[in-house]
Protein backbone atom coordinates (compact mmCIF):
# COMPACT_ATOMS: atom_id res chain seq x y z
CA UNK A 1 0.00 0.00 0.00
CA UNK A 2 1.33 3.56 -0.87
CA UNK A 3 -1.20 5.26 1.88
CA UNK A 4 -1.35 8.40 0.15
CA UNK A 5 -3.79 10.03 2.08
CA UNK A 6 -1.28 9.68 5.27
CA UNK A 7 1.38 10.82 3.49
CA UNK A 8 -0.34 14.19 2.76
CA UNK A 9 -1.46 14.63 5.89
CA UNK A 10 2.41 14.03 6.80
CA UNK A 11 3.47 16.58 4.39
CA UNK A 12 0.49 19.18 5.51
CA UNK A 13 1.95 18.91 9.19
CA UNK A 14 5.53 19.65 8.05
CA UNK A 15 4.79 22.38 6.59
CA UNK A 16 3.20 24.01 9.38
CA UNK A 17 5.63 27.00 10.52
CA UNK A 18 6.61 25.76 14.10
CA UNK A 19 8.03 22.45 11.98
CA UNK A 20 9.89 22.40 8.38
CA UNK A 21 7.72 25.01 7.19
CA UNK A 22 7.45 24.11 3.81
CA UNK A 23 6.24 21.08 1.88
CA UNK A 24 9.32 18.33 1.68
CA UNK A 25 10.96 18.18 -1.53
CA UNK A 26 10.25 14.46 -1.67
CA UNK A 27 8.59 11.95 0.51
CA UNK A 28 7.92 8.16 0.34
CA UNK A 29 6.26 5.60 2.34
CA UNK A 30 9.12 3.33 4.07
CA UNK A 31 7.15 0.28 6.47
CA UNK A 32 5.03 -0.28 8.95
CA UNK A 33 4.99 -1.71 12.14
CA UNK A 34 2.67 -1.96 15.25
CA UNK A 35 4.03 -1.33 18.73
CA UNK A 36 3.61 -3.54 22.01
CA UNK A 37 0.83 -1.65 23.29
CA UNK A 38 -0.98 -1.84 20.32
CA UNK A 39 -0.18 1.84 18.12
CA UNK A 40 -0.20 1.38 14.70
CA UNK A 41 2.52 3.42 12.99
CA UNK A 42 3.46 3.84 9.22
CA UNK A 43 7.41 5.39 8.75
CA UNK A 44 8.10 8.00 5.90
CA UNK A 45 11.48 9.34 4.55
CA UNK A 46 11.56 12.87 3.03
CA UNK A 47 13.96 14.48 1.68
CA UNK A 48 14.18 18.68 2.19
CA UNK A 49 16.29 19.30 -1.23
CA UNK A 50 17.61 17.71 -3.57
CA UNK A 51 20.88 17.05 -1.81
CA UNK A 52 19.89 16.09 1.51
CA UNK A 53 19.77 13.22 3.40
CA UNK A 54 16.62 11.21 4.05
CA UNK A 55 14.88 12.41 7.30
CA UNK A 56 12.67 10.28 9.19
CA UNK A 57 8.49 10.98 9.91
CA UNK A 58 5.75 8.91 11.26
CA UNK A 59 2.12 8.71 11.19
CA UNK A 60 0.41 6.51 13.88
CA UNK A 61 -2.43 6.16 16.15
CA UNK A 62 -0.81 8.69 18.58
CA UNK A 63 -0.16 11.12 16.26
CA UNK A 64 2.29 12.78 12.94
CA UNK A 65 5.70 13.78 14.38
CA UNK A 66 8.96 14.05 12.96
CA UNK A 67 12.25 15.62 14.68
CA UNK A 68 13.65 15.15 11.39
CA UNK A 69 16.59 13.14 12.26
CA UNK A 70 18.58 11.54 9.79
CA UNK A 71 16.51 8.34 8.44
CA UNK A 72 18.25 5.03 9.27
CA UNK A 73 16.76 1.83 7.49
CA UNK A 74 18.55 -0.61 9.86
CA UNK A 75 17.27 0.96 13.04
CA UNK A 76 14.13 3.29 11.79
CA UNK A 77 11.69 1.10 14.06
CA UNK A 78 13.48 1.77 17.39
CA UNK A 79 13.29 5.47 16.32
CA UNK A 80 9.63 5.60 15.34
CA UNK A 81 9.19 3.60 18.56
CA UNK A 82 11.34 6.98 20.65
CA UNK A 83 8.51 9.23 18.56
CA UNK A 84 5.83 7.34 19.53
CA UNK A 85 6.75 7.56 23.13
CA UNK A 86 7.51 10.84 23.37
CA UNK A 87 3.66 11.29 21.60
CA UNK A 88 2.03 9.07 24.37
CA UNK A 89 3.84 11.39 26.82
CA UNK A 90 2.60 14.55 25.08
CA UNK A 91 -1.34 13.04 25.63
CA UNK A 92 -0.46 11.93 28.35
CA UNK A 93 0.86 15.34 29.93
CA UNK A 94 -2.48 16.99 28.11
CA UNK A 95 -5.12 15.07 30.19
CA UNK A 96 -2.35 16.18 33.41
CA UNK A 97 -2.52 19.43 32.57
CA UNK A 98 -6.32 19.64 32.13
CA UNK A 99 -6.47 19.24 35.96
CA UNK A 100 -3.66 21.28 36.85
CA UNK A 101 -5.20 24.23 35.32
CA UNK A 102 -7.65 24.05 37.79
CA UNK A 103 -5.26 23.74 40.51
CA UNK A 104 -2.79 26.74 38.92
CA UNK A 105 -5.84 28.85 39.17
CA UNK A 106 -6.35 28.20 42.85
CA UNK A 107 -2.86 28.53 43.62
CA UNK A 108 -1.65 31.45 41.58
CA UNK A 109 -0.34 34.91 43.29
CA UNK A 110 -1.50 37.84 43.57
CA UNK A 111 -0.20 40.64 41.05
CA UNK A 112 1.31 43.16 42.88
CA UNK A 113 3.86 45.96 42.42
CA UNK A 114 5.03 49.07 43.80
CA UNK A 115 4.88 51.93 41.96
CA UNK A 116 7.82 54.39 42.81
CA UNK A 117 7.04 58.24 43.14
CA UNK A 118 9.50 61.32 42.63
CA UNK A 119 7.52 63.52 44.79
CA UNK A 120 5.22 62.88 47.85
CA UNK A 121 1.63 62.90 46.10
CA UNK A 122 -1.07 60.76 45.40
CA UNK A 123 -2.96 60.97 42.08
CA UNK A 124 -6.28 58.82 42.04
CA UNK A 125 -8.08 61.29 39.66
CA UNK A 126 -5.19 61.08 37.29
CA UNK A 127 -5.31 57.62 37.18
CA UNK A 128 -8.36 57.66 36.53
CA UNK A 129 -8.63 59.89 33.87
CA UNK A 130 -5.62 57.93 32.03
CA UNK A 131 -7.01 54.76 32.51
CA UNK A 132 -10.38 55.74 30.71
CA UNK A 133 -8.29 57.51 27.34
CA UNK A 134 -6.08 54.67 27.47
CA UNK A 135 -8.42 51.82 27.34
CA UNK A 136 -11.90 53.29 26.69
CA UNK A 137 -13.71 51.91 29.71
CA UNK A 138 -14.48 53.16 33.48
CA UNK A 139 -13.70 51.84 36.42
CA UNK A 140 -16.47 52.25 39.65
CA UNK A 141 -14.86 53.65 42.65
CA UNK A 142 -15.70 51.23 45.52
CA UNK A 143 -13.73 52.25 48.12
CA UNK A 144 -11.80 55.34 48.85
CA UNK A 145 -9.97 57.73 51.19
CA UNK A 146 -7.60 59.49 49.32
CA UNK A 147 -7.92 62.53 51.70
CA UNK A 148 -5.69 60.31 54.13
CA UNK A 149 -3.13 60.98 51.74
CA UNK A 150 -2.09 64.36 53.89
CA UNK A 151 -1.37 61.89 57.02
CA UNK A 152 0.77 59.67 55.11
CA UNK A 153 -1.17 56.84 53.69
CA UNK A 154 -4.40 56.48 51.78
CA UNK A 155 -5.98 53.59 49.69
CA UNK A 156 -8.30 53.43 46.75
CA UNK A 157 -9.98 50.40 45.63
CA UNK A 158 -11.53 50.34 41.83
CA UNK A 159 -13.50 47.38 39.96
CA UNK A 160 -13.83 46.79 36.31
CA UNK A 161 -16.92 45.36 34.17
CA UNK A 162 -15.25 41.92 34.99
CA UNK A 163 -15.96 42.94 39.01
CA UNK A 164 -11.78 42.46 39.43
CA UNK A 165 -10.94 44.63 42.03
CA UNK A 166 -7.60 47.14 41.57
CA UNK A 167 -6.19 48.10 44.87
CA UNK A 168 -3.99 50.89 45.35
CA UNK A 169 -1.95 51.85 48.90
CA UNK A 170 -0.32 54.88 48.85
CA UNK A 171 2.28 55.54 51.26
CA UNK A 172 4.34 59.13 51.85
CA UNK A 173 7.89 57.13 52.23
CA UNK A 174 10.11 55.00 50.12
CA UNK A 175 10.18 51.32 49.84
CA UNK A 176 12.01 50.42 53.04
CA UNK A 177 15.71 49.19 53.34
CA UNK A 178 16.95 50.26 50.18
CA UNK A 179 14.97 47.16 48.41
CA UNK A 180 14.15 48.97 45.32
CA UNK A 181 17.45 50.49 44.69
CA UNK A 182 19.33 46.63 45.50
CA UNK A 183 16.78 45.44 42.86
CA UNK A 184 17.03 48.06 40.54
CA UNK A 185 20.39 46.85 39.40
CA UNK A 186 19.56 43.88 37.84
CA UNK A 187 17.52 45.66 34.73
CA UNK A 188 19.81 45.47 32.30
CA UNK A 189 17.61 47.40 29.82
CA UNK A 190 17.90 50.08 31.98
CA UNK A 191 20.94 51.87 32.04
CA UNK A 192 19.79 54.44 34.76
CA UNK A 193 17.76 52.08 36.64
CA UNK A 194 19.89 52.40 40.36
CA UNK A 195 20.26 56.37 39.81
CA UNK A 196 16.46 57.01 39.14
CA UNK A 197 15.18 54.45 42.10
CA UNK A 198 16.73 56.35 44.31
CA UNK A 199 15.51 59.28 43.94
CA UNK A 200 12.19 58.33 44.92
CA UNK A 201 10.03 59.90 47.80
CA UNK A 202 7.04 57.52 48.17
CA UNK A 203 5.66 54.48 46.91
CA UNK A 204 1.99 52.88 45.91
CA UNK A 205 1.28 49.08 46.18
CA UNK A 206 -0.74 48.09 43.45
CA UNK A 207 -2.73 44.62 43.45
CA UNK A 208 -5.40 43.64 41.45
CA UNK A 209 -8.00 41.01 43.58
CA UNK A 210 -11.12 39.00 43.19
CA UNK A 211 -12.48 36.06 41.33
CA UNK A 212 -11.64 35.53 37.76
CA UNK A 213 -9.88 34.08 35.69
CA UNK A 214 -5.89 34.58 35.85
CA UNK A 215 -5.61 35.91 32.24
CA UNK A 216 -8.01 38.85 32.64
CA UNK A 217 -6.84 39.85 36.11
CA UNK A 218 -3.03 39.94 34.28
CA UNK A 219 -4.68 41.87 31.38
CA UNK A 220 -6.40 44.51 34.08
CA UNK A 221 -2.83 44.55 36.20
CA UNK A 222 -1.11 45.42 32.90
CA UNK A 223 -3.54 48.28 31.60
CA UNK A 224 -3.60 49.74 35.30
CA UNK A 225 0.25 49.52 34.94
CA UNK A 226 0.28 51.18 31.80
CA UNK A 227 -1.74 53.97 32.93
CA UNK A 228 0.11 54.69 35.86
CA UNK A 229 3.16 55.34 33.82
CA UNK A 230 2.29 57.91 31.84
CA UNK A 231 2.06 59.55 35.24
CA UNK A 232 4.48 62.35 35.22
CA UNK A 233 5.15 61.68 39.14
CA UNK A 234 5.52 57.77 38.58
CA UNK A 235 9.57 56.95 37.92
CA UNK A 236 9.51 53.24 38.02
CA UNK A 237 7.58 50.09 39.17
CA UNK A 238 9.51 47.81 41.50
CA UNK A 239 8.28 43.80 40.90
CA UNK A 240 9.53 40.26 40.19
CA UNK A 241 12.62 41.22 41.53
CA UNK A 242 13.48 43.60 39.59
CA UNK A 243 12.27 47.86 38.67
CA UNK A 244 11.10 48.34 34.94
CA UNK A 245 11.04 52.03 33.69
CA UNK A 246 7.83 53.65 32.85
CA UNK A 247 8.53 53.77 29.43
CA UNK A 248 8.93 50.28 28.90
CA UNK A 249 5.53 49.90 30.72
CA UNK A 250 4.38 51.85 28.28
CA UNK A 251 5.32 50.46 25.02
CA UNK A 252 3.40 47.66 26.13
CA UNK A 253 0.36 49.87 24.88
CA UNK A 254 -0.23 48.02 21.49
CA UNK A 255 -0.01 44.53 22.67
CA UNK A 256 -2.26 45.05 25.03
CA UNK A 257 -4.68 46.34 22.43
CA UNK A 258 -4.34 44.09 20.54
CA UNK A 259 -5.24 41.43 23.94
CA UNK A 260 -2.59 39.84 23.88
CA UNK A 261 -0.24 39.83 27.15
CA UNK A 262 2.23 41.84 27.80
CA UNK A 263 5.07 39.03 28.94
CA UNK A 264 7.88 41.46 29.13
CA UNK A 265 6.64 43.34 32.29
CA UNK A 266 3.99 40.58 33.15
CA UNK A 267 7.28 38.04 34.28
CA UNK A 268 11.18 38.99 34.03
CA UNK A 269 13.33 37.10 32.54
CA UNK A 270 16.55 37.68 34.60
CA UNK A 271 19.83 36.64 33.41
CA UNK A 272 23.51 36.83 34.26
CA UNK A 273 27.49 35.29 34.53
CA UNK A 274 28.13 32.47 37.13
CA UNK A 275 31.55 30.84 37.99
CA UNK A 276 31.07 28.10 35.11
CA UNK A 277 28.55 29.83 32.56
CA UNK A 278 25.60 31.43 32.19
CA UNK A 279 22.20 31.46 34.09
CA UNK A 280 19.06 32.91 33.18
CA UNK A 281 15.50 32.86 34.83
CA UNK A 282 11.80 33.56 35.59
CA UNK A 283 10.39 36.12 37.96
CA UNK A 284 6.83 35.94 37.85
CA UNK A 285 5.32 32.80 36.63
CA UNK A 286 3.79 31.97 39.90
CA UNK A 287 1.19 34.94 39.53
CA UNK A 288 0.29 32.68 36.76
CA UNK A 289 0.20 29.44 38.70
CA UNK A 290 3.16 27.91 37.66
CA UNK A 291 6.49 27.34 39.15
CA UNK A 292 9.29 29.79 38.59
CA UNK A 293 12.01 28.34 35.26
CA UNK A 294 15.73 28.31 35.95
CA UNK A 295 18.93 27.57 33.22
CA UNK A 296 21.76 27.13 35.43
CA UNK A 297 25.82 27.45 34.47
CA UNK A 298 24.36 27.12 30.99
CA UNK A 299 27.81 26.55 28.52
CA UNK A 300 28.44 26.64 25.28
CA UNK A 301 25.72 29.22 24.13
CA UNK A 302 25.56 32.67 23.56
CA UNK A 303 23.68 34.80 26.36
CA UNK A 304 21.41 36.09 23.92
CA UNK A 305 20.45 32.89 22.91
CA UNK A 306 19.78 31.41 26.34
CA UNK A 307 17.60 34.42 26.98
CA UNK A 308 15.83 34.54 23.61
CA UNK A 309 14.97 30.44 24.48
CA UNK A 310 13.52 31.23 28.21
CA UNK A 311 11.40 34.05 26.24
CA UNK A 312 10.33 31.38 23.98
CA UNK A 313 9.66 29.15 27.10
CA UNK A 314 7.91 31.75 29.29
CA UNK A 315 5.69 32.41 26.15
CA UNK A 316 4.86 29.11 25.64
CA UNK A 317 3.93 27.70 29.14
CA UNK A 318 1.64 30.90 30.11
CA UNK A 319 0.24 31.15 26.14
CA UNK A 320 -0.46 27.77 25.76
CA UNK A 321 -1.35 26.82 29.42
CA UNK A 322 1.22 24.20 29.67
CA UNK A 323 3.11 22.68 32.63
CA UNK A 324 6.28 21.30 33.10
CA UNK A 325 6.79 18.74 35.36
CA UNK A 326 10.07 17.11 37.05
CA UNK A 327 11.69 14.17 35.66
CA UNK A 328 10.36 14.50 31.87
CA UNK A 329 11.87 15.50 28.42
CA UNK A 330 10.39 18.17 26.79
CA UNK A 331 10.81 19.04 23.06
CA UNK A 332 11.59 22.11 22.58
CA UNK A 333 12.50 22.39 18.95
CA UNK A 334 13.26 20.16 16.27
CA UNK A 335 16.51 17.87 17.50
CA UNK A 336 16.95 19.97 20.54
CA UNK A 337 15.47 18.47 24.39
CA UNK A 338 15.53 19.80 27.76
CA UNK A 339 15.85 18.07 30.58
CA UNK A 340 12.92 19.35 33.55
CA UNK A 341 14.65 19.38 37.17
CA UNK A 342 12.62 20.61 40.35
CA UNK A 343 15.35 21.56 42.91
CA UNK A 344 16.12 24.46 45.38
CA UNK A 345 16.22 28.00 43.65
CA UNK A 346 19.22 28.76 42.57
CA UNK A 347 18.59 32.47 41.50
CA UNK A 348 14.67 33.20 42.46
CA UNK A 349 12.74 31.32 44.74
CA UNK A 350 15.66 30.56 47.02
CA UNK A 351 13.76 29.63 49.67
CA UNK A 352 11.26 26.99 47.35
CA UNK A 353 12.01 25.15 44.50
CA UNK A 354 12.07 25.94 40.96
CA UNK A 355 11.85 24.02 37.42
CA UNK A 356 15.27 23.58 36.32
CA UNK A 357 15.69 23.35 32.53
CA UNK A 358 19.11 21.99 30.98
CA UNK A 359 19.86 20.52 27.44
Amino acid sequence: MSYEKERDEVIDWLKHPNELGKAPFKIEFAKEFTDPEGIHCLIFKFKTGALSPWLLAIHSDSGIFSEEEKYDEKRDIEQAQALIDYLKQYWKNVALNAEESKKRAENAKAFCGFVLKAEQKFEPELFLKNYEEDWGEKLSNCDTNPEDADGGTAACIYSNEQGLNLVFGYMDFRVPNGEAEENAQFNFFWKEAVETTRTHKAHEVVTVMGIGEIRDKAMFFAKALVSLCRMDNNIGVYMNGVVFEPKMVVAMTDIIKENKLPLLVLVWCGIGREEKGVSCWSDGMKCFGFDELEMVNVQGRQPSEIHSMMLYIIDYCINQNVSFHDGEEVGLSAGLKAKIVKSKGFNVDMDGETLKISF
